[in-house]
């Protein structure tokens, strides 16, 4: 049976553990970085853990709605068993969240509530000299530019509050101050948990380039890099990221790039050799919501 359970009545336990030993278990749905995310979190829970969905939700105009969290790209249902409906669970989510707007994982596939298709790109880190093969052209030429200027591996990498100063200037017009603070308190919390690295590249002994990965059962997840003009310039973000791929303890890893839908990012991760994953984003129709907690009342 699929239940409803508020955030106070989770068994945290039961769930962290569900998640990591699902097939399709991801550090987002881990309770520590939905906590950080999230104002408000529920879950669909099955008979004893056994499958989870969290459920991110908001409230506006004394409304409730679910809608995906920043930097959190991929939840949906998790699971021990390949004999799960997604559907099962969207349709069991109460009436009383009257719009839902979320990211499916890349496992659960299509639902009949599929609204959009989105891009990511991920890469199975073996020897570095098999990924290389599979570099693309441009990206050879540009770790060979950042050799030569050169760019050299940083052996002190940026603190959280000197990477959030940097990022907060080169990020200036498309994120704000608080989605920068937000992203600069998980990277403070992977970090002093040890659930995230941060590597950094330097030109004349400053830093340039900096690349901030979440760490989660073999897995890689790239939530955030920074890179100024002048590691732009010298290619630095590309000799930093091939490093990290060079490095013994990675191998055997999935690096997840995190993205992209925006073409030009795209084509840079498929530029590592990185391959096409989709996953889906569920759309529940408001006035559809509506009439189901209408009739919702009227039984009940």
């Amino acid at each position: 049976m699929i239940r409803y359970i508020r955030h106070k009545e989770i068994d945290f336990q039961k769930w962290d553990n569900c998640i990591s030993h699902a097939v399709n278990g991801n550090i987002y749905a881990t309770s520590w970085h939905l906590d950080l995310v999230c104002k408000n979190w529920d879950a669909l829970i099955l008979n004893d853990y056994e499958a989870v969905m969290p459920l991110p939700w908001g409230k506006k105009w004394g409304l409730k709605y679910i809608a995906q969290p920043l930097f959190c790209q991929q939840l949906g249902v998790f699971h021990h068993s390949k004999n799960i409906i997604v559907d099962d669970f969207l349709t069991s989510i109460p009436k009383s969240f009257l719009y839902i707007n979320l990211n499916l994982n890349v496992h659960n596939g299509k639902s009949k509530f599929t609204f959009k298709q989105n891009a990511n790109f991920e890469l199975f880190i073996n020897e570095h000299q098999h990924l290389r093969e599979k570099y693309s052209k441009s990206h050879l030429k540009n770790i060979s530019k950042a050799q030569k200027c050169p760019v050299e591996i940083s052996n002190q990498v940026d603190s959280p509050s000197e990477y959030l100063a940097r990022k907060s200037k080169e990020a200036k017009g498309f994120m704000t101050k608080e989605q920068l603070l937000m992203e600069n308190i998980i990277i403070e919390k992977a970090l002093a948990e040890s659930k995230g690295e941060m590597f950094s590249a330097s030109i004349g002994g400053k830093n340039v380039s900096s690349i901030f990965l979440l760490k989660y059962s073999k897995r890689l997840t790239l939530l955030s890099s920074c890179t100024d003009a002048k590691g732009k310039k010298a290619s630095a973000y590309f000799f930093l990221l091939d490093y990290i791929l060079s490095l013994e303890k990675f191998k055997g890893y999935i690096f997840d790039f995190e993205g992209s839908n925006i073409s030009g990012i795209a084509q840079r991760n498929k530029g590592f050799g990185a391959e096409l994953t989709n996953y889906y984003t569920v759309k529940f129709n408001f006035l559809e919501r509506i009439c189901q907690f209408t009739l919702y009342l009227v039984i009940f």
